[in-house]
């Protein structure tokens, strides 16, 4: 499918719904239902199928299937580990192409709620976002990897210097950019500096990509989580960084200063010791992880972001996120631009 926020796309996902041959379990789509597009991400398009007392979100992708960051699988094998209090979770999924959509999809509980702006989150929000992680990280695991596969330590260096090699090799004129050396340079010092925090931790089911992007905010101020593409079993201070920090910009990053981070980190101990399985570890560890993790995904991310100025030509958007993020980074490891 070429693009799979067009209006064709719903009209045909009404009529598969109506038709009986996408069928979602518990869901009855009756002739009332309304389908209405919810938004596009970089990797799925969402539709609301709704009948005004239930709705689910069915979601695209917008990618051939070898172009996807990960499998829809994958994301739908977590779905067993999500929490429905925290967030939408996978129902169904059709990854064939000769479904009566024309398409792969999967469809998702609807979660109630407005993605906000990164200058609208308040530290009353971040800390209801600290307890709801600590929901979603209870069990734990002793290694890391997609949800039903073995798994493996984490080696968080290791993963910064594939990455980075990636994008030297496929996407030179990005990282051949002014200061992007520098950075690269000393955040894998400072990611070497971390390792021992990393020794002999215990994993958790995490999110993956928890952004502000990836939560919505009902009407009671509570935080609930959407997009699992990258949830697994990994390091929760993994989820605990990409929330924000002290390097931030664009929509993804919520703006927050150390001792606000500190505050963060301690509210989400505090729930997570109240949990069944709860993995008594110092804030120590925890923390120089965070930030461990902080600067690893920054300075990957703020790559994606530059290539995608220069794929769709923006002026504004993704350069001014490029601008924050090396801004603070170098801010926070004290680089000279």
């Amino acid at each position: 499918m070429d693009d799979p926020t067009r209006p064709e796309v719903g009209e045909r996902l009404l009529a598969a719904l109506r038709e009986g041959s996408i069928i979602v379990p518990n869901f009855v789509a009756p002739t009332a239902v309304e389908v209405h597009a919810l938004g596009a991400g970089e990797s799925y398009a969402a539709w609301k199928v709704g009948d005004g007392s239930q709705a689910v979100v069915v979601r695209v992708p917008r990618r051939p299937p070898e172009e996807m960051p990960t499998a829809m699988k994958e994301e739908f094998d977590a779905a067993t580990l999500i929490d429905g209090s925290v967030g939408s979770r996978a129902l169904v999924m059709d990854d064939s192409p000769e479904n009566a959509l024309g398409a792969p999809f999967i469809v998702s509980t609807f979660v109630p709620g407005t993605v906000l702006a990164a200058h609208e989150w308040n530290e009353a929000l971040l800390m209801a976002h600290a307890r709801q992680m600590a929901k979603l990280h209870d069990p734990y695991y002793e290694r890391a990897g997609a949800v039903g596969e073995d798994g493996a330590a984490i080696d968080l260096v290791r993963e910064f210097d594939e990455g980075y090699a990636w994008w030297q090799e496929s996407h030179p004129v990005v990282t051949d950019s002014h200061g992007v050396a520098p950075l690269g340079t000393e955040i894998r010092k400072r990611l070497l500096d971390a390792r021992p925090h990393f020794e002999d931790m215990r994993c958790s089911f995490i999110h993956g990509d928890l952004v502000a992007t990836n939560v919505v905010v009902d009407h009671e101020a509570t935080p609930r989580f959407i997009d699992w593409e990258w949830a697994r079993v990994g390091d929760v201070a993994q989820d605990l960084a990409y929330i924000g920090g002290p390097v931030a910009g664009g929509p993804w990053y919520v703006p927050m200063q150390p001792s606000t981070v500190k505050r963060f980190m301690a509210e989400y101990m505090t729930a997570a010791a109240a949990q069944p399985h709860w993995n008594d570890e110092s804030f120590e560890r925890l923390q120089g992880r965070r930030d461990a993790w902080e600067l690893y995904e920054r300075f990957l991310s703020s790559l994606h972001f530059s290539k995608q100025a220069q794929v769709l030509h923006d002026p504004g958007y993704y350069p001014e996120a490029v601008r924050s993020l090396h801004a603070t980074l170098r801010s926070r490891l004290n680089v000279d631009d």
